[in-house]
């Protein structure tokens, strides 16, 4: 819808306010459930394929990745086409891309170009006729733009510093890191085509290549949510926001002092998490007016929806950063051949493998462990990790056992028999792994949120009144 819209505005040669009202509620709805989607995938990742991990930098999981960055910067773009009638030819473009990425990701399911876990119906005929439909829309929406772009006149003026100035910065850093993840995801089919070499881009390049843009974004959402329009001013934007800086930087100092080891990614974490939560909340607050505190509180409560929705969202984003560092950085890994009844310890745990037995399913034959998971003398859990055969198709799976909680996850997997005796298990325990979904649920609620609000709702004015005295029609 946003690309149809894109698309119509090029060929009438006019982009105002309305059409910036009229793109939102579509680009924030498509956004929305691609969340929604990719959340769902990467707990899937989690619970299903065993390796302990939600997010591999898989070619199927950046496909679905990029088009979410492009959408967020034309949400946000949009707004400021809606508020200050600005920004439109990238707005406008950027609605182009968020369609071609959402293309460029079912050439990639579908096709077979790129070997993925996810890929599923590979099809090389079906491929060609996305790639013809691929460069059939994107080659034509950006010819009609590259011919019509000239036309879409900003009106709106604004300074280096102001709320405008902060959303191109925050468009500027979605397009790039979607760009990041687009050249990871092509170069080895790139490179296949064009220079005969098999090549593989992993994990490694992306997290050292992405971080930066998200630690920079996660640094002026605070900041930039709070500026004024046309003309604003650090020192005041920054001033309902000073007791959340204190605090993210005194919670970090105290992750990187209680913390094992010297890695600097859960301080971090922490600082960026509590500062994009703490904004989001200090946003709310400023909006409140200058009242007292109950009258603030008050009025807060009567917010739009649409303000309670971007506030939800980001505190969302900021719960996800949180979790993803905190997991990454604290999480504790033991992978080891253990014997029937042996115990070992992995932080503060004692596991012991109780039991390993062949068993017989509906359609499968699987390894079945007892684990009992123990903290001092006393016995928490027991954990019933399975590897499974399905004999019609001929295809090993792996069932991890996990023991969920609100502050850890333990993730135990029992592999092969070895030939010494024992089995290979793998134990992971994971600190604060539901929170990287829950941030995620935060950030589609936001978006409902917002969503629902009668500003947003197309058809949505105000019943015209009619003057006393006058018949109605």
């Amino acid at each position: 819808m946003s690309f149809s819209f894109a698309v119509a505005a090029l060929i009438e040669g006019r982009v105002d306010a309305a059409w910036g009202r009229w793109v939102r509620p579509w680009t924030l709805a498509a956004w929305m459930f691609l969340t929604i989607g990719i959340a769902l995938g990467s707990w899937w990742a989690y619970y299903e394929l065993g390796w302990g991990g939600f997010w591999f930098w898989d070619p199927v999981e950046n496909a679905s990745f990029m088009p979410w960055l492009i959408a967020a910067a034309l949400l946000h773009s949009a707004i400021v086409v809606e508020k200050r009638e600005a920004l439109k030819s990238w707005t406008i473009l950027l609605a182009i891309l968020a369609f071609g990425f959402c293309l460029l990701g079912a050439f990639i399911v579908r096709s077979g170009v790129l070997t993925s876990v996810h890929a599923f119906a590979n099809d090389p005929v079906r491929g060609q006729y996305i790639l013809f439909i691929l460069v059939f829309y994107l080659g034509g929406a950006l010819t009609l733009f590259a011919a019509r772009a000239g036309a879409m006149e900003a009106k709106g003026v604004f300074s280096t510093v102001s709320r405008e100035s902060a959303l191109i910065l925050n468009n500027i850093l979605l397009a790039v890191s979607s760009f990041v993840v687009f050249i990871g995801t092509i170069w080895p089919l790139v490179a296949e085509l064009m220079f005969d070499r098999t090549l593989s881009v992993g994990p490694p390049f992306f997290d050292a290549a992405f971080t930066p843009f998200m630690v920079a974004l996660a640094i002026i959402l605070p900041l930039g949510s709070i500026l004024a329009w046309k003309r604003g001013t650090l020192g005041r934007a920054a001033k309902p926001l000073g007791g959340w800086l204190i605090l993210a930087v005194a919670l970090a100092v105290l992750a990187y002092a209680v913390q094992s080891g010297n890695s600097a990614l859960g301080p971090i974490g922490v600082a960026l998490g509590v500062w994009v939560v703490g904004g989001a909340i200090g946003d709310l607050w400023m909006r409140s007016g200058r009242s007292g505190f109950a009258d603030r509180l008050a009025r807060m409560r009567r917010l739009p929806r649409a303000d309670w929705g971007k506030a939800t969202a980001h505190i969302g984003m900021g719960v996800t950063i949180f979790g993803i560092a905190a997991m990454l950085a604290w999480e504790r890994e033991d992978i080891r051949v253990a014997a029937v009844g042996e115990r070992w310890d992995v932080g503060q745990f004692s596991f012991q493998l109780d039991d390993v037995r062949q068993e017989r399913g509906p359609n499968y034959l699987t390894t079945l462990a007892e684990i009992s998971v123990w903290r001092d003398t006393r016995e928490i859990t027991t954990l019933t990790p399975e590897k499974r055969f399905y004999p019609v198709a001929n295809m090993p799976t792996t069932e991890a056992a996990i023991a969920n909680g609100v502050l850890r996850d333990l993730y135990v997997v029992i592999g092969d028999p070895q030939d010494g005796g024992g089995w290979a298990v793998r134990v992971y325990v994971k600190p604060f792994a539901n929170w990287i979904w829950g941030g995620a649920i935060l950030m589609a609620l936001g978006g409902a949120l917002s969503l629902s609000d009668r500003r947003l709702r197309v058809g949505a004015a105000a019943a015209r009144k009619t003057p006393r005295g006058v018949p109605a029609e």
